[in-house]
């Protein structure tokens, strides 16, 4: 029998819940050396010429064939350059130049070349990282043709929650029906579960041994020792290697480029798998051989998601563990999340008391504790989160020299951060098919001696999308305050600028498919209290309300089945008073009373009977025949 229950089989086909079982199968894929990447295939080089992409004179990605040459990202370009006596193939970023308003490659051209022309100067040139922005939406494009459960984790790795691909194949896949075979009831698990012949608490029957026999794409951690298959969690990840490597085939085959993939049941795991083996690559880590793959002497606390930098540091520091082997230590010591916690509030009453300064309310402390209980036992469950969580997006340039020294400088790298920050948000918009509105822009700058100065605004666009002119016009009008505060006394030091950007935040997001009135509702939420008359006087209430409850048009007499359809016909009524608003109204129009329309209807008489009258009186006068070819002589 199975150690597995109906529960946590059923509990794949929901995208909410599947990460909480013990059957969840997920995967991690990265890119390798993604930016490297782009350039070698976007220049038609092989992934067997030694790459490497460049930003000014820094290295910000190599290639795995430029690795070959004992080349690090510390090294600058022309160091770089001769350690590999001169083999690498630098290329440097795209860029935007001071003043225009698009990004463009300089192929070519960059700080190790030796003719002058041929140089890139940052002061004269900002950074695009549009291309591989680009290419990632590209990526992600095909994650999401293949599974319904994407998180991007940055421009270069995701997150794929493939447990219902897993169930689908399981038990409709043609070829998994033919080895499963029935049980003592003579039922096989599949016809039990068309059937609906289970009980949620119930156990799983045993793996068939014709089942066994499936094949895992890439390297199983931990495969010489046993089986690979004796439960159903082996069969899913067996089937979820399949999966993932047909997408990594597609991203291959379609685009060019190389991935490394990590199957495990938490993320954490994922991405700890995806990094285990590079490049080209995937590693899957069955449940049973999580402790061994933690243990293996090359993982440790800080490498865990999440826990890299100071947190992981101090935690390591403040549990008292060692720097080699800390997750062991870690799960060893402690049976209990509760006991980690009493340890901690011991060693931070002792480290605070020799002078070390820790501070951890309790709330933190007691999700901290639980978190690293459930991290180095391997079941830190997460779920696959698919929502765009937008907070801000920032152009910025760090200045050199005299490249911003006054108002006009400033206005010339402002062209520049409007349009790629407008860009960005339009990428977004189509990725998401979403509206994506900044009702907040800010700017930030570094005088020459170093003082920082900010100042926001509310950000208004001119139409339903935000647009470069709309940013551009607010920052510039932000950046003047600056200039007519600072940049004479008592601030004489305020140009030339260190450091310039631009944020914009506070996005509202809609759907495209949202009805006129819906949008009109919203822009009806921005006005405040304050921008309305303490008192607004009643009017006469008068025929001319459209709609009436039931989803019925009251002036067309027409009734609909849906709020949706009723939504839809009422953006005609808004369309058509809107344009009577603007260009007139027709005599027939029910948007006007009866005073308006009988004084539209006496100025249209007026105007009719005279041009009548001289119609008439000219046709009287008239003795020759027309002639119609008179008609074409304009």
């Amino acid at each position: 029998m199975s150690k597995f229950k109906w529960r946590d089989l059923i509990q794949l086909n929901s995208k909410d819940e599947a990460y909480k079982s013990e059957l969840c199968c997920l995967c991690h894929i990265d890119l390798n050396a993604f930016f490297a990447q782009v350039e070698q295939v976007r220049c038609g080089y092989t992934k067997d010429d030694p790459v490497v992409c460049v930003q000014w004179s820094s290295i910000i990605a190599i290639s795995y064939a430029a690795r070959k040459h004992d080349i690090t990202r510390m090294d600058s370009i022309k160091d770089a350059l001769k350690k590999s006596n001169n083999k690498l193939i630098p290329i440097h970023t795209a860029v935007y130049k001071k003043g225009e308003d698009f990004w463009q490659y300089h192929d070519g051209c960059g700080s190790w070349m030796q003719e002058a022309s041929k140089q890139l100067s940052p002061e004269q040139y900002k950074v695009s990282l549009n291309p591989y922005r680009r290419e990632g939406r590209k990526i992600f494009k095909i994650f999401k043709d293949f599974c319904d459960l994407v998180e991007i984790a940055s421009v270069d790795e995701g997150f794929l929650d493939i447990s219902r691909l897993c169930l689908q194949q399981l038990l409709f896949e043609e070829d998994i029906l033919e080895k499963c075979k029935e049980d003592s009831e003579g039922k096989s698990l599949q016809e039990r579960f068309i059937a609906g012949d289970y009980d949620l608490d119930s156990y799983l029957p045993p793996v068939p041994d014709t089942l066994k026999t499936l094949k895992f794409e890439g390297f199983v951690y931990d495969a010489e020792f046993g089986s690979l298959i004796d439960d159903w969690d082996d069969v899913i990840f067996a089937l979820g290697s399949q999966i993932s490597q047909k997408i990594r085939n597609h991203v291959r085959d379609t685009l060019g480029y190389t991935t490394s993939c990590g199957i495990a049941r938490t993320k954490t795991v994922c991405k700890l798998g995806s990094n285990f083996k590079k490049p080209d690559a995937q590693t899957i880590i069955r449940n049973k051989s999580i402790t061994k793959f933690f243990d293996n002497g090359n993982i440790e606390l800080t490498n865990f998601w999440t826990m890299g930098g100071k947190l992981g540091q101090n935690l390591i520091h403040i549990l008292n563990l060692p720097t080699q082997g800390s997750i062991k230590a870690l799960r060893e010591r402690w049976d209990d999340p509760v006991e980690i916690n009493k340890y901690m509030n011991e060693r931070l009453l002792e480290l605070n008391g020799n002078g070390e300064d820790f501070e951890m309310d309790d709330d933190k402390k007691e999700a901290v504790t639980q978190k690293l209980f459930d991290l180095v036992r391997g079941q830190h469950c997460l779920p696959v989160n698919p929502r765009p969580i937008i907070k801000s997006m920032m152009s910025n340039k760090n200045l050199r020299g005299n490249s911003c020294k006054n108002i006009i400088d400033c206005m010339q790298w402002l062209d520049i951060f409007g349009n790629e920050l407008a860009d960005r948000v339009n990428e977004l918009e189509q990725e998401y098919h979403k509206i994506c509105i900044p009702k907040t822009i800010s700017i930030s700058v570094k005088t020459n001696e170093w003082k920082t100065y900010s100042k926001s605004s509310p950000l208004h666009c001119r139409g339903s999308n935000i647009s470069s002119l709309d940013i551009i016009r607010t920052a510039s009008k932000l950046i003047n305050e600056f200039n007519l505060k600072y940049s004479n006394v008592p601030e004489p030091n305020f140009y030339p600028l260190k450091q310039f950007n631009v944020v914009i935040s506070n996005f509202e997001i809609l759907d495209m498919k949202k009805s006129v009135i819906e949008m009109i509702g919203n822009v009806k939420g921005d006005y405040s209290k304050k921008d309305l008359p303490e008192s607004i006087p009643h009017a006469e209430p008068r025929d001319t309300e459209v709609f009436i409850g039931n989803w019925k048009c009251q002036d067309c007499n027409i009734e609909f089945e849906s709020e949706s359809a009723f939504n839809e016909h009422n953006d005609y009524h808004v369309a058509l008073r809107l344009s009577e608003s603007l260009n007139g109204a027709d005599v027939n129009s029910k948007n006007i009373s009866e005073g308006e329309r009988r004084l539209l209807l006496s100025n249209k008489n007026r105007q009719v009977g005279y041009i009548t009258k001289r119609k008439h009186n000219k046709d009287t006068n008239s003795t020759q025949k027309t002639n119609i070819f008179k008609f074409f002589k304009k």
